[in-house]
């Protein structure tokens, strides 16, 4: 079917003023007034939510009568009703999942249509992070004759790889919506990374009248490019239906030949050479932008994960986007994309378990359906901390859900993600039954059940490794782990050598982990194949469950922080894609550097005490620039692969310090400016490395970075914009934080501006905000209309800075009806 982005003149009703026309991915939430009072609190970081109407007006040709119509949402949150010209068309309950609306008996032919998007975000919470509201993903009209190739109807796979040499099968589903037979033609062309074709094959089909008709062909691809994380090559199958030469219909699919195995002696292997998973799981939102489901930040964000050493992420808890996967086959992540974080019993009391057991075969026929061409995707999780998995029932569904999934698609493996201590604590029965029945009792025990381990996996993540060894822990999780190929360990690191002996043919993947033990964990992995990777809590920060991982100068340890706490504050990435120190510790736990890496707590902060976090171990900056703290005591941190280090300021040595088994030595020195050395030596003396911080000078600028100097005018481009307070040699000043300003004239607009500051009032739709540590991030959304674009910043004590891009006429994309 013909794929016509229908994404603009979009008109929003909602809590406030009607907005439009606009353009979608749109987070209608993310413009909301944060409210300390609001039901959601913490979960959603005191966005409130409600209900949003969306409505748009078409054209729909007069010679569309006999075509095929259908409606493609790729995620609207949440509890979705789809209206054309005032009749419900259909929806969905689930605020991620692909969903498709048939449009073609109601529409009104030779004239204008209305379609109107109603989305319920305004219950019981809903969500245990932010979720954004409205229609967050994009949409697409498609199009297609009587004959038609259906949506997602060619799928590809590697059946074979022998050396360069590959068998692959390309599935073909043909919808006929006549009364007679016919006759026609299919045609494949495949063509390599560089554009050129590779192969063609032809078959005359028969097609029933009235149904589906599903071809397979096994196709060879001599000295092929094999996709891999190192390598991501990408083939393109060009699909025709043909009638007397006539073209009834085509598609165009990317796929990636390569292939998975998994086994207990082998461990994972890609194309037949063993591999571990560097992972990190994601929430869906984008930080100062929201839930703004846009290609270029899903781009954005894999290539910065990507040069931080990570090969994989986990989708968490729900179905990756179109364009999170497609970055993830561009860039060479693999994915563990995930159905759901909630089955029968409630989390919160307006989650989606109300609708789980009605759904849970449609979600999941969207979610693989999506992922099917994709190479990067080589697990699918089932589930995420889903305590019912505890009992006969819960474990039982399990095996069902993996099953179809397998069916569905039988290339790619299935976990289920569990909480060891979550499920030994959970209720062994189930005394609410009945979905409705469930959701007209009380789910504060529920809720209670998740803050509890939450609070616990915080204040007591050092110990939870002895508590997960409990024999409770294994007969509460045993079970369910028999119905998949790979366990999914949450925090249940402390079982790995127990369950290793115990369990000889079970494969096990660290599904959830704190990042704080990812070296000790890491230790374990490297030496274990039947253990494929880890994935830590997270890989990025995120809006929502606010404060769960943030540590607090002189406040006391707290599961969740008070309005207007905002970010998650995990420890890896920030909202704003600058990289922290755990992100530098990775990779040197992962092999993929030596160091040495310095970084200093927060000198301004000095004396005071710090609250504590399981998710985090230091908020610590790779800076020594603390202007207005000398004399007080600095503590540095420098990371190493190394046996000692020494440290010297203002090449004087302050001694050396052994590495610790964090690749951690410790030093503190009274605060003085200038330079500050980290050597790094090998048992024998011999040096391994060195790296110097330098203190910033007396001047103060703004120095703006920007990832493109170009956007396309398609009205869904970004550019990133990196705003820094520095000295005039560009080291940046963390302690100088001021508002900016900023302001966007041209065939672009301010799409969100904002800090890593995980407590601020400040809403990220202003074209003023304060620096954090010195840093702030601008993000542009490119308009329909090509021109200049011209960014202006200013602050106080500064000299404003300009920066000029351009917005380039897009070809080959188009929302205009009449040329059909």
């Amino acid at each position: 079917m013909i794929r016509i982005p229908f994404n603009d003149d979009w008109y929003l009703t909602g809590e406030g003023e009607p907005q439009g026309p606009l353009s979608v991915p749109h987070d209608a939430m993310f413009y909301e007034k944060r409210d300390p009072e609001c039901r959601n609190a913490w979960n959603t970081g005191y966005f409130p939510g409600g209900t949003y109407r969306y409505t748009k007006t078409f054209p729909v040709p007069a010679d569309w009568h006999d075509r095929h119509v259908v409606l493609e949402f790729e995620g609207v949150y949440q509890d979705c009703q789809v209206l054309l010209n005032g009749r419900l068309a259909g929806g969905h309950p689930n605020g991620y999942a692909l969903f498709r609306v048939e449009a073609h008996s109601l529409l009104e032919y030779g004239t204008h249509n209305r379609v109107e998007v109603v989305a319920r975000n305004d219950g019981p919470p809903n969500s245990r992070w932010y979720s954004g509201s409205g229609i967050h993903r994009p949409v697409s009209l498609l199009v297609g004759g009587p004959v038609h190739l259906v949506p997602d109807g060619v799928r590809v796979h590697t059946a074979t790889l022998d050396a360069t040499d590959a068998r692959i099968t390309v599935c073909t589903t043909i919808a006929d919506t006549g009364i007679a037979a016919r006759t026609a033609t299919l045609v494949h062309h495949v063509y390599d990374p560089r554009g050129e074709r590779v192969l063609e094959h032809s078959e005359t089909l028969s097609l029933p009248a009235d149904g589906l008709h599903t071809v397979r062909h096994d196709l060879g691809v001599a000295q092929a490019r094999v996709w891999s994380p190192d390598d991501p090559a990408l083939y393109t199958c060009r699909t025709r239906l043909l009638a007397h030469d006539q073209i009834l219909d085509s598609v165009e699919v990317r796929f990636g030949i390569r292939t998975v195995d998994l086994d207990a002696r082998n461990g994972l292997r890609l194309n037949g050479i063993p591999i571990k998973l560097r992972g990190g799981c994601l929430h869906h939102d984008h930080g100062v932008i929201g839930a703004h489901g846009l290609s270029a930040a899903e781009d954005r964000r894999v290539r910065i994960l990507k040069a931080a050493g990570y090969n994989a992420i986990r989708s968490a808890h729900h179905p990756a986007s179109r364009a999170l996967l497609d970055a993830c086959d561009r860039h060479g992540m693999l994915v563990m994309d995930e159905l759901t974080d909630a089955w029968f019993r409630p989390k919160l009391a307006g989650d989606y378990s109300a609708h789980f057991e009605q759904w849970w075969l449609r979600d999941l026929e969207s979610m693989v359906a999506k992922d099917y061409n994709h190479p990067s995707v080589i697990v699918y999780s089932i589930g995420n901390e889903i305590a019912e998995t505890a009992t006969a029932r819960g474990v039982e569904l399990s095996r069902r859900i993996a099953d179809t999934t397998r069916e569905l698609d039988p290339t790619r493996y299935v976990t289920n993600c569990v909480n060891g201590l979550l499920n030994m604590i959970a209720p062994k029965d189930d005394p609410v039954r009945d979905a409705r029945k469930r959701h007209d009792v009380d789910s504060e025990p529920h809720e209670n059940l998740i803050a509890v381990v939450n609070f616990l996996m915080s204040v007591l993540m050092d110990k939870l490794g002895h508590l997960v060894k409990l024999p409770r822990a294994d007969r509460r999780t045993r079970d369910v782990f028999a119905t998949v190929d790979i366990a999914g360990y949450n925090y249940m690191h402390g079982r790995y050598r127990t369950d290793l002996r115990r369990y000889p043919e079970r494969v096990i993947v660290g599904s959830e982990t704190p990042p704080p033990h990812t070296a000790r964990i890491w230790r374990e992995i490297e030496h274990q194949p039947r253990i494929i990777g880890d994935f830590t809590w997270t890989a990025w920060d995120y809006l929502g469950e606010a404060g769960i991982a943030t540590r607090v100068y002189g406040a006391s340890t707290a599961l969740y922080r008070p309005y207007p706490a905002l970010l998650a504050g995990t420890p890896v990435i920030d909202i704003t894609g600058h990289r922290q120190t755990q992100s530098y510790l990775n990779e040197i736990i992962w092999h993929r550097a030596t160091g040495p890496y310095i970084a200093v707590q927060p000198v301004d902060q000095s004396g005071r005490t710090l609250s504590r976090s399981g998710f985090r171990t230091t908020d610590s900056l790779a800076s020594w620039s603390w202007e207005g703290c000398e004399g007080r005591t600095a503590v540095v941190e420098v990371y190493a692969d190394a046996a000692y280090v020494e440290l010297l300021l203002n090449r004087h040595s302050l001694g050396s310090r052994p590495i610790d088994h964090e690749y951690l030595a410790r030093f503190e020195t009274e605060y003085r400016p200038g330079e500050l050395t980290a050597v790094a030596y090998h048992a024998d003396g011999s040096e391994l490395g060195r790296t110097t911080l330098i203190s910033a000078g007396p001047g103060l600028r703004l120095t703006l970075s920007c990832d493109r100097d170009r956007l396309h005018a398609d009205g869904a481009d970004l550019a990133f914009l990196d705003i820094a307070l520095t000295d005039d040699h560009g080291t940046v000043k963390p302690l100088s934080d001021r508002e900016i300003t900023v302001t966007v004239d041209g065939a672009a607009t301010l799409l969100g501006l904002g800090s890593a500051a995980p407590t601020t009032e400040e809403p990220f739709t202003d074209p003023v905000h304060t620096t954090h540590h010195g840093r702030a991030l601008a993000v542009l959304r490119a308009g329909r209309h090509p021109g200049p674009i011209t960014v202006t910043v200013t602050a106080e004590q500064c000299r404003p800075q300009h920066l000029h891009l351009t917005a380039q006429s897009v070809t080959g994309t188009t929302s205009d009806f009449t040329h059909f």
